[in-house]
């Protein structure tokens, strides 16, 4: 961990991941963001893009249920002895067998081991808790279930049921900051995402250093910008619409003021941001590699007092995105063996800052993989496994139910995995260490009152 040079890492292009409801923004006038007094916490959510095969990052290990596994997942099912086997606590005793992660998991089975992950079985969207025999009997399930953008919008929505229209890190924000705060949202990745998306301020877009802090100076496109002919320009037409008796107009205004002052904000924010190692590029990546997504959260971090200060923001959410897991055509070695690596790196780089305890990791996907190989991948499924990773995690343990992997299994529904965790409930666990009450979390998941559990307890 070394510090970067003074204005190095200040080379940030900002801009607004996007652009939410003109409604929403009119409602915002006037109105101020309040900061918590609580300690500061961040969640960092990893959006593993196209499905991830859960069911061969976490397989059996035991005779007779290798046996089954081995038998359902046919040619790609990973050599027994290459697992790598981990113990678990099974405190909620639904999970006896015995199992192991995949041989290049090493950062992940440590970081288990070491009980600062948690295995979270068998979650996905769900309307409500059914079986295998209630979905061949009628009953409701998610709209367009195996389809990647509505499966993916579902995840991000925290909401099956098709109410919502903000993203769960959006209501979030808006129950902890009531009045908006810029800085609570922030996409450090390369593309869009409904996550973070319609709430009373729009999610920050962190990207690769570009821009320096005094853009808005040196070229004259802002309302500070002083002396620029394009800047008085300017100046002159917000001015204006700042005193619009058109109220959409003056939002529009308050709006791109706030976005065109954002890097004078920033001056000398990053001036002391350290930098990590252990970051990598991945293998066959496409976009921004995660490694690099997390490196740059982790320097972010590292100056998460100058945002407490500054901005008052005691909280925040940032998003990264790995790409390449829609795996029709191959069993996902090289994705697994990278977000490993990248999710140890970065719980190091968090060690190394002392913020273990303050900052929670968690993956999303669109959709777990069906049982069964096509001949060469996997294809769409619907209950998958997560991982959650943190020293606030109680890890080491399997949370949930783990599904039967065999051939017609009673836990599955035209070859993929019927969810017995749903998104709601896995969220609101986390929601509730991040510091929300339980009137909250019903409002920001409406639908989190089907399920009987509301707290998986793997948060501490």
């Amino acid at each position: 961990m070394h510090r970067y040079s003074r204005r190095q890492f200040l080379k940030v292009a900002l801009a607004a991941t996007s652009m939410q409801p003109l409604y929403a923004l009119a409602t915002q006038l006037g109105k101020m963001a309040v900061a918590t007094d609580e300690p500061y916490k961040a969640l960092v959510v990893i959006l593993l893009e196209g499905g991830a095969d859960v069911f061969n990052m976490i397989a059996p290990t035991q005779t007779d249920t290798y046996a089954d596994y081995q038998a359902t997942r046919e040619n790609i099912a990973l050599p027994r002895t290459s697992l790598l086997p981990f113990s678990h606590a099974n405190q909620n005793g639904l999970n006896p067998a015995a199992y192991g992660m995949r041989e290049n998991m090493t950062a992940l089975h440590n970081l288990f081991m070491d009980q600062k992950l948690a295995i979270i079985a068998n979650c996905g969207t769900l309307l409500q808790p059914v079986t295998r025999y209630d979905v061949e009997n009628g009953a409701p399930i998610p709209f367009e279930l195996f389809a990647h953008n509505t499966q993916r919008s579902q995840w991000m929505l925290g909401d099956a049921t098709g109410s919502q229209h903000q993203g769960w890190g959006a209501r979030l924000g808006n129950t902890l900051y009531s009045s908006g705060n810029p800085w609570f949202n922030i996409n450090a990745a390369d593309s869009n995402n409904l996550l973070q998306t319609g709430g009373a301020t729009d999610a920050i877009h962190f990207d690769e250093p570009s821009v320096s802090s005094d853009t808005m100076t040196s070229y004259g496109f802002g309302p500070e910008s002083g002396g620029s002919e394009l800047g008085k320009v300017y100046q002159s037409l917000y001015k204006q619409q700042l005193e619009s008796p058109n109220k959409l107009m003056r939002a529009l205004a308050h709006k791109r003021i706030d976005e065109l002052l954002r890097p004078n904000q920033l001056a000398g924010l990053f001036d002391n941001a350290l930098s990590f190692d252990g970051f990598s590029d991945g293998v066959h990546e496409t976009g921004k590699p995660l490694g690099r997504q997390l490196e740059l959260v982790a320097n972010i971090l590292s100056v998460r007092q100058e945002f407490q200060n500054r901005f008052q923001t005691n909280r925040q959410i940032f998003f990264v995105n790995q790409h390449g897991w829609d795996t029709h055509d191959s069993d996902n070695a090289h994705q697994v063996g990278y977000l490993s690596e990248s999710m140890g790196a970065f719980q190091n780089a968090l060690a190394e800052m002392g913020v273990e305890e303050q900052v929670t990791t968690l993956t999303i996907s669109d959709f777990g993989r069906s049982l069964t190989s096509n001949s060469a991948g996997t294809d769409h499924g619907w209950g998958g496994h997560a991982f959650v990773l943190g020293g606030a995690v109680r890890g080491g343990d399997i949370y949930g139910k783990m599904p039967a992997l065999r051939p017609d299994s009673p836990d599955a529904w035209s070859d993929r995995m019927i969810p017995t965790t749903s998104v709601e409930t896995y969220l609101a666990t986390i929601a509730k260490w991040f510091g929300l009450s339980d009137t909250e979390l019903d409002m920001v998941f409406p639908n989190l009152g089907a399920f009987s559990q509301r707290d998986l307890g793997f948060m501490s």
